[in-house]
């Protein structure tokens, strides 16, 4: 009797085992692999593995060369996608599954020479889409990624993005460095607005946060006080931006 019960349970271990094994990612809208968020190679692997028919070739080549163009790459799978970049400096490039191409997003592409053909609604992102049948320019495709592989990592082009929109949307503003963040005001009305540099975002501190409209999103234990968080890979809607800075700006400022 005992026999036949360890005899059942084994078949049953055998069963559920391959059950996982043959359990495969699924497949979101546009065919794009669902993995979840990780880190290291093995996710990214896993990623291009259930890439569909003709497009799981292009992510292998992708990979491939990204790898040999960068040797210390870091790999990780992020929003369902593999993300690529460089340690300290952050991710600069990622692909994704769409039904008819592979999207490769270069995340400071305007920088790039000469610039990726297709354009982003933020400003610093260029994509270049691959269609099944498209011949690939590896020799091309490369000195895009060793150009982006060698740029500031994306909080340095968050601060320059954030100082050039503050100068143009306030063109007589005051600029200082205090408490190792920048801090821009009007002269003799105070500082209005700061940032500065998190683990996972950069904090941009709005002074009169609180007298905005609408408020920037983000409390703060100083009633008057309202952030905006700015996150690796998030859009930044210029326009509410400067609208925000146009009305802090225009009102009393702040003075340590």
């Amino acid at each position: 009797m005992a026999k036949a019960t360890s005899t059942k349970s084994a078949k049953v271990a055998k069963k559920a085992g391959a059950k996982r094994v043959a359990a495969k990612p699924r497949l979101l809208s546009g065919g794009n692999p669902q993995i979840a968020k990780g880190y290291g190679n093995a996710p990214v692997q896993a990623y291009i593995a259930a890439m569909p028919g003709w497009k799981r070739d292009v992510g292998r080549r992708l990979d491939a060369l990204i790898v040999r163009t960068v040797p210390d790459v870091r790999k990780a799978v992020k929003w369902n996608s593999p993300f690529y970049g460089v340690e300290g400096q952050g991710w600069f490039l990622s692909f994704h599954c769409f039904t008819k191409y592979v999207k490769v997003a270069f995340f400071r592409g305007a920088s790039l020479r000469p610039v990726p053909p297709g354009e982003s609604k933020q400003q610093e992102v260029r994509y270049l889409d691959i269609h099944e049948g498209d011949v690939l320019d590896e020799a091309r495709l490369a000195k895009w990624i060793r150009q982006a592989a060698a740029l500031p990592g994306w909080k340095r082009a968050v601060g320059e993005r954030l100082d050039a929109l503050i100068a143009r949307s306030v063109p007589d503003v005051r600029k200082a460095v205090k408490w190792n963040s920048p801090f821009y005001g009007v002269e003799g009305q105070g500082w209005f607005l700061s940032f500065h540099c998190y683990t996972a975002f950069v904090k941009v501190a709005f002074f009169r946060g609180a007298s905005l409209r609408p408020p920037p999103p983000v409390a703060s234990k100083q009633p008057e006080v309202r952030y905006l968080d700015i996150r690796e890979g998030v859009a930044i809607d210029e326009a509410q931006l400067a609208d925000w800075i146009g009305q802090a700006s225009a009102l009393p400022g702040w003075t340590p």
